[in-house]
């Protein structure tokens, strides 16, 4: 297995385990390659989705800067500025797919809206645990800025689906930010993990709902 490989496994687990879920198959048997995917919709690292009456078809495509990226600089060995993006758009796409997976075996609908934000956020939880791996706890208002406000989208991205990344990122930001100040900063985790999977369980209207109270 590939280094990139590797780390689609170990952010799969790690984003299961914050969860409390059980374990899916793995997102590896999923991934395609740019060239096979060149044939569907879009460009760049995304998840294509197909419904089949009852059957869900879904892959997983990995822009080629992205894997040799990443097998380059390993986050799980230092994450900083180098990686840290390409880092985001593979958690954001393992984020996709354990979470379709996970509505799909709950027979839940869900929105384009709640699929990036709940990305957006396992972006920020993912980096955070790498970066307290990695450092006496980590820089985080550093991490929210560099995540949800130093972005920036591929130029093939249309408007209707920036707009929608945008207000993702806005409201992740805000969710992130509350998680920061009252556990991160005071050092408690289990507390974390309690309310982040209380959030990861609410519908789009529910998560919206708490957020705007935050």
């Amino acid at each position: 297995m590939t280094p990139a490989r590797e780390l689609l496994d170990d952010v799969q687990r790690r984003i299961e385990a914050v969860y409390g879920l059980d374990p899916q198959e793995p997102v590896t048997e999923y991934v395609i390659p740019p060239e096979e995917a060149s044939a569907y919709p879009g460009d760049g690292s995304r998840m294509l989705v197909r419904q089949d009456g009852e059957e869900l078809r879904v892959a997983v495509v990995l822009d080629e800067s992205v894997t040799r990226r990443l097998s380059e600089a390993d986050p799980r060995v230092r994450l900083d500025g180098d990686n840290l993006g390409p880092f985001a758009t593979l958690t954001e796409e393992v984020s996709h797919f354990v979470y379709l997976m996970f509505c799909a075996g709950a027979e839940r609908r869900i929105t384009q809206l709640e699929l990036e934000l709940q990305g957006e956020v396992d972006k920020y939880l993912t980096a955070l645990a790498f970066l307290s791996l990695q450092s006496e706890g980590a820089a985080s208002p550093m991490l929210r800025e560099a995540l949800f406000r130093r972005y920036r989208l591929a130029d093939h991205v249309n408007p209707e689906r920036a707009e929608r990344y945008h207000a993702a990122s806005r409201l992740a930001d805000r969710y992130c930010g509350w998680l920061e100040r009252h556990y991160v900063r005071s050092g408690q985790p289990a507390e974390l993990t309690r309310e982040a999977r209380r959030f990861y369980r609410l519908g789009q209207g529910e998560k919206l709902e708490r957020i705007a109270r935050m």
